[in-house]
């Protein structure tokens, strides 16, 4: 529970009583819970923080009346949230070339390929390590998550006045991957020809980091890591994907939504939806849904598509017709020119015409 800490300390403050107080939890009323969503909305947080925040005391709650500490679930009452479903927005064909023809300079740059092709959610990504990639038969597997490091003073008695994270003698107390949870999120990806080769790529490129580094070498396994082959941040993950949007000039987007568009794309493809549910790592019961929230992106990016696709066919076909009718125009005027000049000349020329 240490990464709820956050969430359960002020909550347990919002009900009137100490944290380290054993009865907090036979005083929790759904009334405190929903006045303390709304505190956390004006102070800034988001309804998504919010709602996730109701999530995480729901789960700690219904193990509390699973003990025997409380007999309801105060969350189960209370009134979630209300939480608008996020806008889809993939990155166009001419946005994901830019980004990858960018992203080519960059260390670690099959870091972006992976995500744009495969659409591995961020901890996914980070928490790939080489034992679950097989490039000879052409898949990986996803079994871990990269967790949001979390760290406490090493300073001891003399403070080194920084928070924790930049203390110059911090200690790790968080684990850096879990294993995945859900049994959707546990699959196993196909890798196309082109993802093989950079990954073989980026291999020996990581191979002659290790040799530079030497004794400093760390040797974790990660298949995107640090110089000295530890985990990476997901908080420096983040900037270096703004700075890459920033560097090709496409516009500000999410990280997620290079997960969003490799899941527009299996679907203008035409993917079964089987298929597309195990490569997205999506829920069974909500995968309907998700897909669901494609079908207005897709459909006009279809359209995008087709017109660009029959621009040129209808335009050969325009000029056809134009051509025709240009034809037939100048048949016409010179029908009436030789009209105007009288029978005889007419029949001089329809002579003529017959020689």
């Amino acid at each position: 529970m240490t990464q709820y800490e956050p969430t359960c300390i002020p909550l347990a403050v919002a009900v009137g009583t100490d944290p380290d107080e054993s009865n907090r939890l036979d005083r929790l009323e759904p009334e405190h819970l929903e006045r303390f969503y709304r505190k956390m909305q004006m102070s800034g947080s988001s309804a998504g923080t919010a709602h996730h925040a109701h999530r995480t005391i729901r789960v700690a709650l219904g193990e509390a009346v699973l003990r025997g500490h409380v007999a309801t679930n105060a969350a189960e009452i209370a009134k979630a949230p209300s939480l608008e479903e996020e806008d889809i927005e993939p990155f166009t064909i001419e946005e994901v070339q830019s980004l990858l023809v960018e992203a080519a300079r960059l260390r670690n740059s099959a870091r972006w390929v992976v995500a744009l092709a495969l659409g591995l959610r961020q901890g996914e990504a980070l928490g790939l390590h080489w034992e679950v990639v097989d490039l000879d038969a052409g898949y990986v597997r996803i079994r871990k998550n990269r967790l949001r490091p979390k760290y406490a003073h090493g300073c001891g008695a003399d403070p080194c006045g920084r928070k924790a994270g930049y203390c110059p003698k911090k200690e790790q107390t968080r684990r850096e991957h879990k294993s995945t949870r859900s049994r959707a999120g546990r699959r196993t990806v196909g890798l196309p020809d082109p993802l093989i080769k950079i990954l073989r790529q980026h291999q020996e490129a990581q191979e002659r980091e290790r040799i530079a580094a030497g004794a400093d070498w760390e040797g974790k396994g990660y298949v995107f890591a640090s110089p000295v082959g530890g985990p990476l941040s997901p908080n420096t993950d983040f900037h270096v994907w703004k700075r890459l949007l920033r560097d090709a000039g496409v516009r500000d987007g999410r990280l997620h939504d290079a997960r969003h568009t490799a899941a527009t794309v299996l679907l203008i493809l035409d993917v079964p939806d089987v298929v597309i549910d195990s490569i997205m790592g999506w829920e069974p019961g909500g995968a309907a849904r998700m897909r669901a929230r494609y079908m207005h992106v897709i459909g006009t990016m279809l359209r995008k598509v087709a017109q660009q696709s029959w621009r040129r066919p209808l335009g050969a076909a325009r000029n056809r017709r134009s051509f025709r009718c240009r034809r037939k125009i100048q048949l016409r005027r010179k029908l009436r020119r030789t009209t105007s000049k009288g029978p005889t000349a007419n029949g001089g020329a329809l002579r003529h015409r017959a020689r």
